[in-house]
């Protein structure tokens, strides 16, 4: 007779406390025990309280009944115990509310009663506390303020009674709070979190009634409709955070009358209209975030520039004009990041910007801005991010569309710099050596001269784009042994010379883009030692000889250009074995022979082969069929 999987289930529980009852000499090195979905049913073994170094217990989605052992407190490296969706009853032992270590406690659905412990919680380090659809009664205890590091708190389907503590407040980093379907009574208290969740429809209106309302925190749900026009009755509001909703309509003026706001997140809306200048009356703001609502129009208003207490102003990717205020005073002494980016904002960078010693991170790429970069901008010593790229005005001639100019040598002042991007401007001369300090760097504009090779000594490089300008002579040499260089694209130049072997030393190099520029010999064996490569293009250059058999060790390559060269000899039979590859180009080069019918060959056109007049086969029906051999 045939054994059930019920049966099954039943001797596997059998079989784990046989295993640790038995085998008490390997029991201390038990770490983790991930048993869930199995459908195994008893109690819970007290004896899984000897495993003093277990860190993760999963025992969910099970049939387990009983008690929770109250030994499973006091495992000293315990971070995870997940029982939930089980039959457990009884108390949570009291123990849990005082482990020092553990990050995650889920025990929804399932039977536990009694009250939620009174004493004081002490669990420093827990971050997901899940107890849904229980029966657990009693009060929120105020120690719940104590558990600072909580993003995740459900007592959702309980029989919770009281107030909610006004301790909670205490808990910043909520990234969901669910109380649903409880007994609690009082007032809300001065906070009102449900970010995170699946919340829809409009912000009632009658929201405007708690006023004493500090934080207002709905994002990332599916609200609709407006922010409420009486949003100032919440007269003590210091957080609203409305942001990742779809959210639309007009931003009310009435924000402005909130003296006390301290951070305003609007963020991915769909927001329209002008930004009001009554916002510039929010004397205690710290962040203003606008980014990525799309249809904000018109001028960002003069007085936002000069709220002083403001870390933090975002409107990339909107549809805002005008000129970013140049008026002599305005002054943000603690604004750290300054996002404008992809907007139509024009005129020059304006010299205020300058003064923001505390600036971290300034976008203004994808606007209409012109003139000259600031000499004065390598004042920003704390400046982690400078993104000027792809500023142009449409349908005016090509000498006033751009940022022109020098590259400042100021900008190697920038100590803490980690990425600069400038393509899509007018720049002219050479790279100053004085940018050899930075660690990512990207340009596309009429840069001449030489490489510097001080750009070698950047060893945390990891992306160098310098494509698009006028480079000429020799790459330099130590810039093929960049370890840490990821992205290498210098297409578009009049580079020359040889690709050294040396090449091979760009161990995690991913993508790499030589195309469009004069080196020539032979392609380096080495290339194939770039296992991480995904994207090699190599085209319209003057590379002779065969292509490497070592490139079919490229196993994730996906894309590979060699057009335009004066290769020779046959295509690799072994490059069928690329699985990931998609796309080959060999045009108009010097190739004979064969062409691989396999892997990405089998799905490739003409104009991958266009251009050799040696090639041959019968699964492209433009090229001749090979002549056939006889021994």
């Amino acid at each position: 007779m045939r054994e059930s999987n019920f049966d099954k289930h039943i001797k596997v529980t059998d079989v784990i406390e046989k295993v640790l009852d038995k085998f008490n000499s390997i029991r201390q090195r038990i770490v983790a025990l991930d048993l869930p979905n199995l459908q195994l049913q008893g109690q819970i073994s007290p004896s899984l309280a000897n495993l003093s170094f277990l860190r993760e217990l999963n025992l969910g989605n099970n049939r387990f009944h009983g008690g929770i052992p109250c030994g499973l407190g006091h495992l000293p490296h315990l971070q995870v115990i997940d029982i939930q969706n089980n039959q457990l009853n009884g108390s949570i032992p009291t123990s849990l509310f005082q482990h020092r270590r553990v990050q995650k406690i889920s025990l929804a659905f399932n039977k536990l009663g009694g009250e939620i412990w009174k004493g004081p919680w002490y669990v420093p380090e827990l971050k997901v506390f899940d107890l849904t659809n229980n029966s657990l009664t009693g009060m929120i205890p105020p120690s719940v303020g104590n558990a600072t590091k909580l993003l995740n708190f459900s007592l959702h389907g309980n029989r919770v009674c009281g107030n909610i503590p006004k301790e909670i407040g205490n808990l910043s980093q909520f990234a969901s709070l669910s109380l649903a379907d409880n007994q609690l009574t009082g007032s809300i208290p001065a906070f009102l979190s449900l970010s995170n969740n699946q919340i829809s429809g409009c912000i009632p209106s009658n929201i405007c009634q708690l006023t004493e309302l500090e934080v207002l925190s709905i994002s990332y749900n599916n609200i609709t409709g407006e922010i409420p026009r009486n949003i100032d009755y919440l007269s003590k509001l210091k957080k609203f955070l409305i942001g990742d909703n779809p959210t639309k309509g007009t931003i009310p003026t009435s924000l402005g009358n909130i003296s006390t706001l301290q951070y305003l997140y609007c963020k991915n809306n769909h927001m329209v209209g002008q930004i009001p200048p009554e916002l510039g009356k929010l004397s205690n703001l710290r962040e203003l975030g606008f980014d990525n609502n799309s249809n904000l129009i018109g001028e960002i208003p003069e007085a936002i520039f000069n709220i002083s207490s403001l870390e933090v102003i975002g409107f990339n990717f909107n549809n805002l004009s005008g000129r970013i205020p140049t008026t002599t005073g305005l002054h943000l002494p603690n604004i750290k990041d300054l996002h404008l980016g992809v907007n139509q904002i024009k005129g020059a960078i304006p010299l205020f910007i300058t003064n923001a010693s505390k600036l971290e991170i300034l976008e203004l790429n994808n606007n209409f801005l012109t003139g000259t970069i600031p000499n004065n901008l390598g004042n920003l010593h704390e400046l982690q991010i400078l993104l000027l790229h792809t500023n142009q005005l449409a349908n005016e001639p090509r000498q006033h569309t751009h940022i022109n100019g020098l590259i400042p040598t100021s900008i190697g002042n920038m100590s803490g710099l980690t990425t600069l991007i400038i393509e899509g401007n007018n720049l002219t001369g050479c790279i100053p050596p004085e940018i050899g300090s930075l660690n990512n760097s990207r340009g596309c504009n009429e840069l001449s001269g030489l490489i510097p090779e001080c750009l070698g000594n950047l060893s945390m490089l990891q992306y160098l784009y310098l494509s698009s300008n006028k480079f000429s002579s020799k790459f330099p040499s130590n810039l093929w042994k960049m370890s840490g260089l990821l992205f290498l694209n210098v297409s578009q130049n009049s580079l020359e010379g040889e690709v050294p072997s040396d090449i091979g030393e760009l161990k995690v190099i991913i993508a790499l883009d030589l195309s469009s520029n004069h080196f020539s010999g032979m392609l380096p064996s080495r290339l194939g030692e770039l296992l991480n490569l995904q994207s090699l293009d190599l085209s319209n250059n003057s590379f002779f000889g065969q292509i490497p058999l070592s490139l079919a060790n490229l196993i994730i390559l996906e894309f590979l250009n060699l057009s335009l060269n004066a290769l020779s000899g046959t295509i690799p039979k072994s490059l069928e074995k690329l699985s990931y590859l998609k796309s080959i180009n060999v045009s108009f080069n010097d190739l004979e022979g064969v062409i691989p019918s396999g892997g990405v060959f089998a799905n490739s056109t003409l104009q991958s082969f266009l251009g050799n007049k040696g090639l041959c086969g019968v699964h492209i029906l433009e090229i001749p069929a090979c002549a056939i051999t006889y021994p």
